[in-house]
């Protein structure tokens, strides 16, 4: 085997060096992210002003609508070719990947086109300010119009990459990304006075190019498959429908979710632009603190899909504590952080006071909940991973829900925003027992590909 391929397996070796050096790369992608983030709502707000960064903020829910389905398509995509790695299958490796490329071109043509007709009714049906409607608008138009089918070929490569072992070069695509955003951000907004404009063809621009970057690691040959242009566009049957199987689960979910967030931010904007600037910059703040986490997360899915290709449960289960062990710990620091140093934090984006209170507030209160947080993306990874997409989804989707109804009673109903922050801290506590209980009682063990073929064959 050459070193790539040793560098890839993750079915040999000790287990915490192994999962530490896959993970480290995905944390520093998603710290770069989240700073880009950062950067991202502190050029909107300084340079163009809060109700611009409300503008794009309100659009959030739309977005992670549009991509869904490419979002599940990648998960799936991800723990089959982990699965496959795992077990050493090269050709149906690259039937997965051609099948991959192919099913994200269509879907997201269809998105886009749709994307750009559907933003403005579905601001509209949230209750979008009207002093924010117009921009909101132009933000998601560009974004989902112009730059889905880019968004895709950066996050497919992405799961694909990692779903072979290499965590290295998606961390490198993803700064490439953020450094491009930002450097694209500042001559759009500042020098050319392009406004929410230049900032949704920024994010189009930056991730197109890193997409085309991963691309072409495919096509030279880096992971033990034989990939050309010319062949990328094919679906093979099989693979299609097992790539739905664990994909499908993930994108309900999705789904789901980002109505659910529909009502969260109907219930948020209630309370006018204000708040829904100082709720912008916490999720900026809260995206740095569990993409970490989420990082850990994708490397224990990829980990435990793996390994349970390779027969290897004792191993997964093994590392899955492991991950566990590193994710609350970051939980119990940044929380830390956050509860400290909120005030100063929402300084960074904003001098405007109410706007600081509400913000300091909210994050002083979430800090609490980031371990729960942390635990349950982990073990839904590593869930995932062993090839059992429908128990994670279906939690997060009950969770959600919760969160919805707290919502509701402790915000809308009382009128108090702070029931907002209440309502996420309570589904947070529902899904950590939940998931805790499937883990150690449910089947999950038993769903991988290596058990699928089992069956057949009995």
């Amino acid at each position: 085997m050459n070193n790539q391929g040793q560098r890839t397996d993750l079915t040999q070796g000790p287990i915490i060096r192994k999962l530490i050096s896959f993970t480290l790369p995905i944390l520093a992608a998603n710290i770069i992210m989240q700073l880009y983030n950062v950067a991202d709502a502190i050029i909107v707000g300084q340079f163009i002003g809060s109700d611009a960064l409300a503008a794009v903020m309100v659009g959030f829910p739309i977005l992670m609508l549009s991509y869904a389905i490419l979002m599940g398509l990648s998960i799936g995509a991800n723990i089959l070719i982990a699965q496959y790695k795992g077990a050493g299958d090269f050709e149906q490796l690259e039937k997965t990947i051609n099948s991959v490329y192919t099913l994200s071109f269509i879907i997201s043509i269809l998105m886009a086109i749709i994307g750009v007709f559907a933003s403005r009714p579905l601001l509209m049906l949230i209750g979008t300010p009207n002093n924010i409607l117009n921009d909101a608008t132009i933000y998601l138009q560009i974004v989902i119009g112009a730059g889905t089918l880019g968004n895709a070929l950066f996050y497919m490569n992405e799961g694909m990459i990692r779903g072979m072992g290499d965590s290295r070069w998606p961390f490198f695509a993803i700064a490439i990304a953020s450094i491009l955003n930002i450097i694209l951000n500042l001559i759009f907004v500042i020098f050319f006075g392009w406004g929410i404009i230049g900032v949704a063809l920024a994010t189009s621009i930056a991730f197109t190019i890193s997409g085309i970057i991963l691309l072409f690691r495919f096509l030279k040959g880096k992971y033990e498959v034989s990939l050309s242009l010319a062949g990328l566009f094919g679906i093979d049957k099989h693979v299609t429908l097992l790539i739905f199987k664990y994909g499908i689960p993930p994108s309900v979910q999705t789904i789901v979710i980002t109505f659910g967030m529909f009502f969260i931010q109907a219930f948020s904007n209630l309370f006018g632009s204000d708040f829904i600037a100082a709720n912008a910059i916490i999720m900026r703040v809260d995206g740095f603190v569990v993409m970490p986490m989420f990082g850990i997360a994708t490397a224990v899915t990829t980990f435990v899909g793996q390994n349970i290709g390779a027969g290897k449960l004792d191993r997964a289960k093994k590392g899955i504590k492991n991950s566990l062990q590193i994710t609350t710990t970051i939980a119990i620091v940044l929380g830390a952080i956050l509860f400290f140093f909120g005030t100063h934090l929402m300084r960074a984006f904003t001098d405007n006071l109410l706007v600081l209170e509400m913000g300091t507030n909210g994050l002083r209160f979430l800090a609490f909940f980031y371990v729960f947080m942390g635990i349950n993306v982990c073990i839904g990874g590593a869930i995932r991973g062993a090839g059992e997409a429908n128990a994670p989804a279906i939690i997060d989707i009950v969770s959600h829900v919760i969160r919805i109804i707290a919502a509701y009673l402790l915000a809308v109903l009382p009128f108090s925003y702070f029931g907002i922050f209440h309502s996420m801290g309570i589904s947070m506590i529902c899904g950590f027992f939940v998931f805790l209980v499937y883990y150690k009682f449910g089947k999950w063990q038993t769903k991988g590909i290596a058990n699928a073929k089992n069956s057949e064959q009995q």
